[in-house]
C-alpha cells in the first residue's frame, strides 16, 4: 500500500472510533499519525523494511503494527472488528460530500439509515429533507454526491494505480514462468483514473498459475486475462503472450479510442483481423511495437496520444519530465505546508531544479493559514536572503491568490505589483452556478496582475465534481489577455483536464505544469502533469516551466505593471 492509501485507512479508524464513542485521546492519535503518514517523504514500506517506522511522529507500537499489516497484506484485525461493531456500510457515509461524524451519527441513531442504499432511498423519498439539520438542499447534494461515487466505485488514482503497476512489474518479472512483462492498458495510456492495471505477459498458462500460488501465495482468476487482486483492491489483468504475438497483444491492448480505430482501417485495408497481425509464419516476432507498427504501415505514437489521437505531427517533440527546469506552485509552512521554506527550496534543488515559485495562500484563505499583508513582506525579506545563500538557483516571489466572489484577487493592487507572479485561484464560493463561475474567473483572467489561472475547475478527482465552469469561454480570456493555465499535477487534481490542450494550442496559450506541493514528497507529482500535458499533446515550448532562469525571470518582468 502506498502512503496516501494507509493514510486514509488510519484516518477512516479515526472516524470509526469516533462513531462507536471510543478514547478521544485515542482518536487524536490516529488523526495525527494519519496526517504524518500523508506527509512523510518515504514509503512505510521502506520505513518497515528498515526497521524506522518508529521514528515517524505520532507512530507508537499500535500504529506501527496497524502499518505493517496494511503495508504488507492491505488488512487489518484490528480494522475488521471496528467494522463488526458497526453496520455495514456506516462509515462509507463520511464520504458524502456535507455529512460529517455527527450528521452520519444522527443518521444511524434517530434515522437507521445505516449505508449509502438506503440514504439514497430516503432521500428519493424526501424524507431527509424534512429532517431537522439537513433539508431540501442537502437532500439533493446528497442524491448527487451518491451518483458520484457509484459511478467511480471501482476506479483508482493514476499515481496510485502507477506505484501498484510498479510493484508488480517487479514481481512478475522476477518469476521464473514469465519470460517478458510490458505495461498495457489505460495505465500505459496515462488515464486520470484507472480500474485496473494490465500487462502483457510472455509465459504459459499453466506454469504461471502455478508459480502465482506457490511463489507468491496469491489466487489468480480465469484464464484469458489470469486476474490478481492488489492488496488495494485494484485488479491485476495478466494477458498472456508468445514472441510471435507479443507486440500485436500489447499495441492492441494499449487501445485508445482514437487509435484503435486507425489500426482497425489499416488492418481492414490489408484484409487482417486483430488475431492475424502477428504475422504467424511470415514473421516470426517484432522486437518493438514500434516495428510491429512500421510493417503495417501504421503510423506509431506515443501511448499517452492514443485517447485524443490517431495520428501526430512527426516534426512535433512530446513534452518530457526532463524539460522541466523549475517549479511555480508550491507551500510551506508560512501558510499549510509540511516543510520551510528553505526545506522546499532544498529539496527542488536536489531534483535538479533551478527555481522555485514559492506560492503561499492569501489571507482570504484563513484556514489554510492564509499570509496577511505584513507575513507576505516578512517572506519578501526571506526569499531574498535565500535568494543571497543560493547563487545557483532563484526562488521567485509567488502567492496563491484567492479568487474572491465577485472575481477580484485577494490583496490590494500595491501589494499585489510586488509579486513576480500570482496564481489566482478559486478556493471558495463553490455554490455559484456554472455561468457565474466563468464570469468570475473571466474577471481574475481580466486583472492585470494575475499571472496564471490555478486549477482551474476546482475538481478532486473521486471526491467532487468541479464548478464547471465554460472552459472554452475560460481559455479565450486566457489568450486574450495573455495569461497562462495551470495543469495542476497533484493526482488527486490533474486540472487542466488534457482534452482542453488542444484548444490552448490553437489558441497560443501557455501551460504551466505545477505539483501544487505542500511538501517534499509533493514536488514529485509533477510527473503526473507531464502526463496529462503529454496526452494533450503538448511541446516543451507549451509551458512556461521549461524555460531557463533568465528567460522565465523575463517573462515575468515583462507581464508587470509599471
Amino acid at each position: 500500500m502506498k502512503n496516501s492509501q494507509i493514510s486514509a485507512r488510519i484516518k477512516r479508524l479515526a472516524a470509526m472510533l469516533t462513531l462507536l464513542n471510543e478514547n478521544p485521546n485515542k482518536i487524536r492519535a490516529f488523526e495525527k499519525a494519519s496526517r504524518s503518514i500523508a506527509a512523510h517523504p518515504e514509503e512505510m514500506g521502506v520505513l518497515i523494511d528498515e526497521d524506522r517506522l518508529k521514528q515517524v511522529q505520532g507512530i507508537g507500537a499500535t500504529l506501527a503494527k496497524l502499518i505493517l499489516n496494511y503495508a504488507k497484506s492491505g488488512g487489518s484485525g484490528y480494522e475488521k472488528e471496528l467494522e463488526s461493531r458497526l453496520p455495514p456500510g456506516l462509515p462509507d457515509l463520511l464520504d458524502l460530500k456535507g455529512l460529517g461524524l455527527k450528521k452520519v451519527q444522527i443518521l444511524w441513531q434517530e434515522h437507521q439509515i445505516t449505508d449509502m442504499a438506503s440514504l439514497e432511498k430516503a432521500c428519493l423519498s424526501n424524507a431527509v429533507a424534512g429532517w431537522q439539520g439537513f433539508g431540501p438542499k442537502l437532500e439533493q447534494q446528497l442524491l448527487k454526491s451518491i451518483a458520484f461515487k457509484t459511478k467511480h466505485l471501482k476506479d483508482f488514482k493514476l499515481n496510485l494505480a502507477s506505484g501498484v503497476a510498479k510493484a508488480w512489474l517487479e514481481t512478475l518479472l522476477e518469476l521464473p514462468a514469465v519470460q517478458q512483462v510490458e505495461l498495457t492498458g489505460q495505465l500505459r495510456r496515462g488515464n486520470e483514473l484507472i480500474r485496473r492495471v494490465d500487462f502483457v505477459v510472455e509465459a504459459e498458462l499453466d506454469i504461471l498459475t502455478e508459480d502465482l500460488k506457490t511463489r507468491l501465495a496469491v489466487k489468480p482468476l480465469g484464464a484469458e486475462p489470469v486476474v490478481i487482486m492488489d492488496p488495494s483492491g485494484m485488479p491485476i489483468q495478466l494477458w498472456l503472450a508468445t514472441p510471435e504475438t507479443f507486440q500485436a497483444r500489447q499495441l492492441l491492448l494499449t487501445g485508445g479510442q482514437a487509435y484503435l480505430e486507425q489500426i482497425g482501417s489499416v488492418l481492414s485495408e490489408k484484409g487482417l483481423e486483430p488475431g492475424q497481425i502477428s504475422f504467424t509464419g511470415q514473421v516470426t516476432s517484432f522486437a518493438s511495437e514500434t516495428d510491429l507498427c512500421d510493417h503495417l504501415g501504421l503510423q506509431w505514437i506515443e501511448p499517452e496520444l492514443r485517447d485524443g489521437f490517431n495520428t501526430f505531427p512527426a516534426d512535433r517533440t512530446l513534452i518530457r519530465k526532463s524539460d522541466i527546469r523549475g517549479v511555480l506552485h508550491a507551500h510551506s509552512t508560512w501558510s499549510d505546508g509540511i516543510n520551510s521554506l528553505q526545506e522546499m527550496v532544498e529539496g527542488t534543488r536536489n531534483l535538479g531544479y533551478k527555481y522555485l515559485g514559492i506560492s503561499d495562500h492569501s489571507q482570504a484563505a484563513y484556514y489554510a493559514n492564509g499570509l496577511k499583508p505584513d507575513r507576505v513582506r516578512a517572506q519578501w525579506d526571506r526569499i531574498d536572503e535565500l535568494n543571497e545563500l543560493y547563487q545557483d538557483f532563484r526562488i521567485f516571489k509567488g502567492i496563491e491568490a484567492d479568487i474572491l466572489a465577485d472575481g477580484r484577487l485577494d490583496y490590494t493592487e500595491e501589494l499585489l505589483s510586488g509579486f513576480d507572479f500570482v496564481i489566482a485561484s478559486i478556493h471558495s464560493h463553490f455554490h455559484l452556478s456554472p455561468v457565474e463561475q466563468t464570469d468570475r474567473l473571466i474577471r481574475a483572467l481580466q486583472s492585470p496582475y494575475t499571472t496564471i489561472l490555478g486549477h482551474p475547475t476546482g475538481r478532486m478527482l473521486l471526491a467532487r465534481e468541479g464548478y464547471n465552469p465554460d472552459l472554452p469561454a475560460v481559455i479565450e480570456a486566457a489568450a486574450e489577455y495573455d495569461k497562462v493555465i495551470e495543469i495542476n499535477s497533484t493526482p488527486k487534481r490533474l486540472d487542466l483536464d488534457w482534452r482542453y490542450l488542444s484548444l490552448t494550442q490553437k489558441l497560443g496559450v501557455k501551460v504551466s505544469i505545477n505539483p501544487d506541493a505542500h511538501s517534499l514528497k509533493g514536488l514529485e507529482s509533477i510527473s503526473y502533469g507531464i502526463t496529462i500535458a503529454r496526452k494533450g499533446g503538448l511541446a516543451p515550448e507549451d509551458a512556461i516551466n521549461t524555460m531557463n532562469t533568465a528567460e522565465l525571470a523575463g517573462y515575468f518582468e515583462a507581464r508587470k505593471i509599471k
